[in-house]
């Protein structure tokens, strides 16, 4: 080719401009960098040669951070506060008695500045700085009541209870404001510690609301779901503390007996955190924080109110019971109404059904109470039906069977209450046969559960009640009475019990009766009873004989 052609000339060219401006590029990037940054950020492919990395390197590395990071910082920061703390408990006789808790409250000011400084630099440290200056802003509070000879300030006072009250809400501020769920919950911490430490009941009852209804509305707004069973735990514990007379102030036990609506305010509490569970964003799902938060709720706050309520106040006792039925049978009607909840719903209404039969057994003396319990078994199995609970079923036909094993453990002589308890257990196992439908669920075993204990809850009754010479006689028309009961409702369930009632009567004959009975009421017993399996024999012979008759027919 030649080179004088005028398309080579043009190549030329063309290249030398390519390589003139690749070579000035390479100058501009070097002088800006872009090729160091271009070269970090490419993905290196490794060779096939090189080694894989070591397996678990990041993972080491991570630990190692979080190790020296996190936790060497919160370590650091927490013994260097209670280093500070116990700085500020000094006695310091020779300065008067409020120093130390300006200069707790100067530190306070100097460690908060610190934290700002440090925000963009050192984000843990700074947390738990924070964290820091609300727990020694409210100790140096504490300093100005307690630890010094004489303290500065009386904390029952108006002017120790605006102190005390004005710290709660500068560390609920900081909390929220910086968005921390720890800090809110720390603040909440310091808040019942500042109600305990005022100790009157009006501000202690005040402020452990005031915490309540806070993390209602930080579950709200902010969907932070710890808040309402850690809060709860704290108002619980905090209370019983209080109730007792509070002994870590050094005061010696003794049960509060005022004010007459401390223990209505735990109800109260337990309407309030209950509803905020209830707006949770998928009210479809029952998951953990819900099952945790209904848990506390009726256990630890229906044992707290009940044993105040108790120990506190006996003459309201019945009243106080009769409101926590009230209030939780309707929480749990709610529940099931409005998100169809199983586990909620259950628990709700049989903490409800607790406290009336605690009011039941206030009431009403022994053995009169035992008729009234087993007579709301009958109610709630209807509340079962309507919440369609099987759970609420198994667990009263447990409260049933306990009910009969205190009445006969408790009373000395059958008075006929039993003949009642049989009689609400055959109801009972009509209702759930009759409801089997409606209830969508398999409630047979209860169902025979509950004819079982009427099978041994008559017996029982009719020994007692009636003469021994007539035990036999009396056992034998109960079993007439179950046949009659097949004929009615056509269950075979009641034909075996008929059949097994027959035996027992036979095995009480033969075994006991022969020792026990005068020869005329012995002759009467075997008679009367040869007669009924007679017949009851004859019965069935003519009912197999007729079906025979029937299918034979249908086969010619």
């Amino acid at each position: 080719m030649n080179a004088n052609h005028p398309d080579s000339a043009s190549h030329g060219d063309l290249r030398a401009a390519v390589e003139d401006l690749s070579r000035r590029l390479k100058i501009v990037e070097a002088r800006l960098g872009i090729r160091e940054a271009e070269r970090a950020a490419e993905v290196r492919v490794p060779e096939l040669s090189e080694a894989p990395p070591a397996v678990g390197a990041s993972e080491r590395d991570s630990l190692e951070f979080e190790l020296g990071q996190n936790w060497f910082a919160l370590i650091g920061i927490v013994v260097l506060a209670i280093g500070l703390a116990f700085l500020i408990s000094l006695p310091y006789p020779e300065f008067p008695s409020y120093l130390p808790s300006l200069g707790g409250y100067l530190l306070c000011g100097v460690i908060l500045v610190l934290a700002r400084l440090v925000r963009h630099s050192f984000e843990t440290i700074a947390k738990y700085l924070r964290g820091a200056v609300m727990l020694l802003l409210f100790f140096a509070t504490l300093r100005l009541c307690y630890f010094g000879r004489p303290s500065a300030l009386d904390p029952a006072s108006t002017t120790g209870e605006v102190i005390f009250l004005a710290v709660v809400v500068m560390n609920l501020l900081l909390a929220w404001f910086r968005r921390s769920p720890q800090l809110l919950v720390l603040a909440m911490v310091t808040g019942f510690a500042a109600a305990l430490a005022v100790g009157t009941p009006l501000f202690f009852l005040g402020v452990c609301t005031a915490m309540i209804l806070v993390a209602a509305y930080a579950q709200l707004a902010r969907q932070w779901r710890v808040m309402s069973p850690l809060v709860f735990a704290l108002a619980m514990v905090s209370y019983v503390i209080w109730a007792i007379g509070n002994p870590l102030d050094g005061n010696p036990l003794l049960v509060r007996t005022d004010p007459l609506f401390s223990t209505q305010l735990i109800l109260l509490w337990v309407v309030v955190l209950s509803v905020v569970t209830m707006a949770r964003e998928d009210s479809r799902i029952e998951d953990t924080p819900v099952q945790v938060t209904g848990l506390l709720l009726c256990g630890l706050g229906f044992l707290g109110f009940t044993l105040h309520s108790l120990f506190g106040f006996q003459e309201s006792f019945l009243f106080n019971e009769l409101l926590a039925f009230v209030v939780f049978l309707v929480l749990g009607l709610v529940f099931w109404i409005r998100e169809q909840s199983v586990f909620s719903t259950f628990l709700y209404s049989m903490t409800g059904y607790a406290a009336l039969s605690l009011a039941l057994i206030k009431g009403f003396g022994v053995p009169e109470v035992f008729v009234a319990l087993s007579l709301q078994s009958l109610v709630v199995i209807g509340t079962a039906i309507f919440f369609r609970s099987r759970f609420i079923i198994v667990a009263n036909c447990l409260i049933f069977i306990g009910i009969i094993i205190g009445y006969m453990a408790l009373t000395r002589e059958e008075l006929g209450m039993s003949i009642g308890f049989g009689i609400v257990a055959l109801i009972s196992a009509r209702v759930l046969n009759w409801q089997k439908d409606r209830l969508a669920l398999q409630t047979d075993l209860m169902r025979i559960v509950y004819l079982v204990i009427a099978f041994l809850v008559f017996p029982y009754a009719l020994y007692y009640l009636v003469p021994s010479s007539f035990v036999a006689v009396s056992w034998a028309g109960l079993a007439l009475f179950y046949y009659a009961m097949n004929l009615v409702i056509r269950n075979p369930r009641y034909r075996w019990m008929g059949h097994a009632t027959l035996l027992l009567t036979v095995l009480y004959v033969a075994f006991v009766g022969t020792r026990q009975m005068e020869s005329r009421y012995r002759i009467l017993s075997f008679l009367f009873l040869g007669t009924v399996m007679l017949v009851v024999s004859i019965v069935f012979t003519s009912i197999r004989a007729r079906h025979r008759r029937e299918e034979k027919g249908e086969e010619e």
